[in-house]
Order: C-alpha cells, then sequence, then structure tokens
C-alpha cells in the first residue's frame, strides 16, 4: 500500500498521476514512484524515498518524454525496507512482454513466485513482493493467454492475498489493465480519457464519475472506454456513481494542521448527524436500518481496529445497558482466526472510517458467508464494507485528512450511541426516556466549543509532560475506552510511549511503573457513580510520587482532599450526563496529544510509520 493512480489518453497524465500521488499524501506513505510510456514505447521511471516532494525534484531534474500514459504510486513499505530500489513501479520481463506495475496490498506467497520465476530468467531488483506481478503476467502471456486481462485473470489465480493494481504493458501506450482482491480500487471515466485510482480523490477535479470494482474484477481501460471482466472471465457492467469531491480540497482553511482543523469540525459533525438521524418533534433516533429487524437481534458482535475499536466499546457500553443486548467486541485482526460461533438472531456491526480497513473487510466476509446480518458505520458509502452491508450508517464526517482519526471517531460514538438507543427503542424503552438521551447528546456540539475556547489548562499540562519517556492513562465504564483512544493520540502524533487500563486493573501490574518521572492521566465524571473509586486511584499514583493529571468536571475536582488537589493538575470539562461523557472526554485528550506533539515539532497529520487506512492485513 498505500496510493494509486493510472491515467491513460490525457496529454497532462504525468501531471494528473503526480498532482493525484499529492492528494494521496494524507493516507501515509515512505517513498513515490511515476513511470511512463516514452516515444517509442518504453518504460521511463522515477522513484524517491521520503516525501513526495524528492519525487517532483527527481522529475524535474530528469524530465519525462511527454505522454499521454503514466502510473504512479505512494507506498507504505510492508515487503523490505524504504529505500529506492523497493519503491514503485516494478518492472518484469519475459520474451517481448514487459510490464511495469503499482500494487496495495500484499501477495503472501510471493517467495514461492520468486523460487518458481528466478530459474526462468526472472531478475528480482529489489525486496518486496510486488516485483513478482510483472513477472507473473508476462509469464502468463507469453504461454498461452490471449490478451493482457486474461494474463491477469491466469497471474491473480496464482496470488495468495489482499491486492489491488494497475500493469502498463511495454510499448502498448493508451492501454492500462487493473484488477483488486480485498483492496480498493475505482475506475475513473473521462472524455477520451479513463483513469485508475485507489481513492477518487485523487481524480478530484479530472472526473466526478467513478466505477468501483468489485473482488477479482479485471477493468481495460484505455482513450475509447472501460470493459470489466468478473473473476469468471465474463464481461460485466459495474454501476456509475456521481460523486461531488469539491469539499474535500477545502485545505487547511486557515489551521496550521488538518488534525486541528478537524478537531474543530467536530461541533458541526455532531450537529449534522443529530439532524439526520433524529426526529425533529419526538426526539427520537431514526437511523436508517430497513434492512434489520431490530426486535429480533440476540446477540451483537462490533468489530474494528485500532480508534474504531475504542468507539466499538464505548457502543457496546450503551447497548448493554438500555437495549440490554449482549455484546462482543473484538479487535478485527482476531476475530476470525478464532472461528467464532454466529449465534441465531445475531448481527455483525463493522466500524470502518474508510471501510476498506483489511482486517475488518476480512471479518465481516467471514460473519457474511456465516449468514448474519451486516451493519456498517463508515465515513465512506462507496466503501467495500458499505457495498457488503445490509445497512449502512454514514458518520457524515466529510473528508479526514489528518492520519491520526479525530472528527470521524466522535461521529462513531455519536452514532453507535444513537444506534443503542433505538435498538433499545425496538426492546420496549419509553420514548420518552429516550427524549432524555437525545436532549444531552443535543448539548454536545455546545459544550465541544466551549472546551475548544479554552486550553489553557492544557497548555499547562503539556509542559509538565514533554520530558516523560512513558505515561499511563486510566478510566472507568464507559470512560475505559476513551483512556485507550488518548493513550493512542499522544503515542501517534507525540511519539511518547503511552499505555491505558481500566482504572480498576492498575493494582494488577501497571502500579509497577509509577514514580516521579511517570504522568497519569485519570478521566473521571462526577455522574457515573465512579468517582469515589477514582479518587482511590489518584491516592495510589500520588503515594508513589507519581505525577497526577486528574480530567473531571467541577464538582468532581470539588470532592479531591487539599493534599490530592495541590499535588493534581486539573482539567477541567463541563459536567454532563454519563451518556455522553466519552465525546466530551475526548476532546482534551485529542488536545492535548496535538500540542504535545506540535511542542516536540513532529508531523502531525502523517505521522511516521502510520497510514490513514490499513488495507493490508
Amino acid at each position: 500500500m498505500c496510493g494509486i493512480v493510472g491515467v491513460v489518453g490525457n496529454t497532462e497524465a504525468q501531471s494528473i498521476v503526480l498532482t493525484g500521488l499529492q492528494r494521496l499524501e494524507y493516507r501515509g506513505y515512505d517513498s513515490a514512484g511515476i513511470a511512463s510510456l516514452g516515444a517509442q514505447g518504453q518504460f521511463q521511471t522515477r522513484k524517491a524515498v521520503g516525501k513526495l516532494q524528492s519525487l517532483l525534484s527527481e522529475v524535474e531534474a530528469n524530465p519525462l518524454t511527454a505522454t499521454t500514459t503514466a502510473i504512479g504510486h505512494t507506498r507504505w513499505a510492508t515487503h523490505g525496507s524504504p529505500t529506492t530500489a523497493n519503491a514503485h513501479p516494478h518492472q518484469g520481463k519475459f520474451g517481448k512482454y514487459g510490464f511495469a506495475v503499482v500494487h496495495n496490498g500484499i501477495i503472501e506467497n510471493y517467495q514461492e513466485l520468486r523460487a518458481e520465476l528466478t530459474p526462468h530468467g526472472a531478475n528480482f531488483l529489489s525486496e518486496t513482493d510486488t516485483e513478482t506481478i510483472p513477472y507473473v503476467i508476462a509469464d502468463a502471456l507469453s504461454r498461452s493467454a490471449e490478451t493482457v486481462a486474461m494474463a491477469v485473470r491466469a497471474a491473480t489465480s496464482k496470488f495468495r492475498g489482499s491486492f489491488a493494481f494497475v500493469a502498463m504493458q511495454e510499448g502498448e501506450p493508451d492501454h492500462l489493465t487493473g484488477t483488486r482482491r480485498g483492496a480498493p480500487l475505482c475506475v475513473g471515466l473521462g472524455d477520451k480519457a479513463n483513469y485508475f485510482a485507489s481513492d477518487p480523490l485523487a481524480l478530484a477535479g479530472i472526473t466526478s464519475k467513478f466505477i468501483f470494482l468489485e473482488d477479482d474484477d479485471i477493468a481495460s481501460i484505455s482513450p475509447q472506454g472501460v470493459q470489466i471482466m468478473d473473476g469468471s472471465g465474463k464481461i460485466v457492467e459495474r454501476p456509475v456513481k456521481t460523486l461531488d469531491l469539491s469539499t474535500d480540497l477545502a485545505g487547511k482553511q486557515g489551521f496550521k494542521h488538518f488534525m486541528l482543523k478537524e478537531i474543530h469540525e467536530q461541533p458541526a459533525v455532531v450537529s449534522k448527524l443529530l439532524q439526520e438521524y433524529t426526529t425533529t418533534d419526538s426526539l427520537q433516533p431514526n437511523l436508517p436500518m430497513t434492512g434489520l429487524d431490530l426486535k429480533s437481534i440476540t446477540y451483537i458482535n462490533i468489530i474494528a481496529c485500532g480508534t474504531a475499536s475504542y468507539a466499538a466499546m464505548v457502543g457496546k457500553y450503551f447497548i448493554e445497558q438500555f437495549a440490554r443486548v449482549p455484546v462482543n467486541v473484538e479487535v478485527a485482526s482476531e476475530f476470525r482466526y478464532r472461528n467464532p460461533p454466529y449465534p441465531p438472531g445475531g448481527l455483525f456491526v463493522a466500524v470502518s472510517q474508510s471501510g476498506e480497513t483489511a482486517d475488518t473487510l476480512a471479518a465481516l466476509e467471514h460473519a457474511k458467508a456465516a449468514g448474519q446480518k451486516i451493519l456498517v458505520f463508515t465515513n465512506v458509502t462507496t466503501s467495500s464494507m458499505a457495498r457488503a452491508a445490509d445497512a449502512v450508517i454514514d458518520l457524515m464526517a466529510g473528508r479526514e485528512i489528518a492520519v491520526a482519526s479525530t472528527k470521524a471517531f466522535t461521529a462513531m460514538m455519536t452514532t453507535l450511541s444513537l444506534f443503542s438507543l433505538q435498538l433499545a427503542a425496538a426492546r420496549g424503552m419509553p420514548g420518552k426516556d429516550i427524549s432524555v438521551h437525545i436532549n444531552a447528546l443535543r448539548t454536545l456540539p455546545n459544550h465541544i466549543t466551549n472546551q475548544l475556547a479554552s486550553t489553557k489548562q492544557l497548555e499547562a499540562v503539556v509542559e509538565q509532560i514533554l520530558p516523560a519517556h512513558s505515561m499511563l492513562y486510566l478510566g472507568r465504564g464507559a470512560l475505559a475506552p476513551i483512556a485507550f483512544e488518548g493513550a493512542l493520540k499522544i503515542k501517534e502524533i507525540s511519539y511518547i510511549h503511552a499505555e491505558a487500563y481500566a482504572s480498576g486493573e492498575m493494582k494488577h501490574g501497571p502500579i509497577a511503573l509509577v514514580d516521579k518521572h511517570l504522568p497519569v492521566v485519570n478521566l473521571a465524571t462526577s455522574t457515573d457513580g465512579l468517582f469515589e473509586k477514582t479518587v482511590s486511584n489518584l491516592k495510589e499514583v500520588e503515594a508513589r510520587h507519581g505525577q497526577v493529571i486528574l480530567i473531571t468536571d467541577s464538582e468532581g475536582e470539588s470532592k479531591l482532599d487539599n493534599v490530592t488537589r495541590q499535588n493534581t493538575s486539573v482539567i477541567n470539562v463541563p459536567t454532563v450526563p454519563a451518556f455522553i461523557a466519552p465525546m466530551v472526554f475526548t476532546i482534551p485528550l485529542q488536545v492535548l496529544a496535538y500540542l504535545t506533539a506540535t511542542a516536540k515539532g513532529t508531523d502531525v497529520d502523517q505521522p511516521r510509520n502510520l497510514a490513514k487506512s490499513v488495507t493490508v492485513e
């Protein structure tokens, strides 16, 4: 992974590819490359390690011959370190057939393929799995395949793993072939020109019409048109989607970083969700789930990765509390490998910002094959998960550019909270009780706005934690997942090691780490009936000279004795009902991570080693 762009039939092919790669920078990468066909049909390739500017400088120093056919890639290293040799595109040739390929995903059996191809003359120049692809295609074409599409089909039958790739044939201008299995790839439709991209954003301003390929589809594009063959070899038609990508090009709008902009967009995101998903007259949830029979649900699996899994934990807390339906929350990378049972009446819920997270998508497909109903919460309603679901909840957060998620996380918690109420309503919870919680949610945009208006307490805490090499985050109840998310944010963008635990687990190991150098961030609301237990945790940290940081409301702060108050750095949040406390407590943790990262001078929007959408297992 991480980004693919391909162009045929446009005299600005190279410029479109490079601009497209710039638009995909937000997904994370460590090297980049471009290849085109020269005047004699020969490959022209330029690659660079580091930021895309390095590739732009390389192309400027060593220009490519003008062409109408080009492919490009931003790479996030999986097989082989970030080097020029390992950057895409990769080339391979057997006999008279040569191909250049850009690829997202992992060819799991690449070592077997290398061993098979090397005796026949394959000359591998990189450490990557990708380099096997052009050789396997060329081999298939030289043996028996009648067309490049048929050669790609023969090649993919040999591949194990998930992938999306685009192949360009030497000596064949204005023709590209692309396919996918488990990783996203779409075709952009133009006027006498057509395109490939792993993300439609790459082609914003170029086209608004897209075809989203299904698994094992093979698309052949030329200036004259697009032909799609499915996995069985049958020529098929796929629906054309029209997308408005103009808002995705809005930029930072005066903010220093996309992450800060997205933090400040959260009040508007929550307001939009409540306007769309609640009734204005009776104050009831109104999520679009006509494909589901909520009354018949007896068990729920919520599967996600990373930040989304913490939103899922918040959802579990309120689903079980209000709807009294048992919920299992599990990281997707573990779920399907233990061959879980699927009880009758079970619902499978996938939560993913991109809708393309490889592990979550694989778990979804496993559950779907077992006959489970599928509900997806995603920010991309054209994604693979959305297309496979029985019902889709649009997070409506807008494009999230920063790698570290903020507004999508809040949107996940908000919609999952609404889902808990809608499920509870279907199971008999009185409407007047539900409206109380909806009213609480409606106060959330103002609470977030007010919190973002004053960051003085957080700025003081940043000075305290800057020298730290490690941190501990603690929370109880529905705030435990928020502690997990807070620890993730600080490590993602400030590179400070952080662990998070449910507060009651501190004595079961983490307390061994507490000393005068360790900042311990405690989350506690006075409205969930658990504050006194949190004070006990504070005392235990205080007794071992740890640096106590408490995020709480004014009532909680008033319950501290003088000694604890003197030894504690307090960050105030508004006093709110426990139902919206997770969203309220999220805000200072996001801002704390952001301020710490900027103070340390790290790359806030594109942290090292991270990708926005993890499309490989």
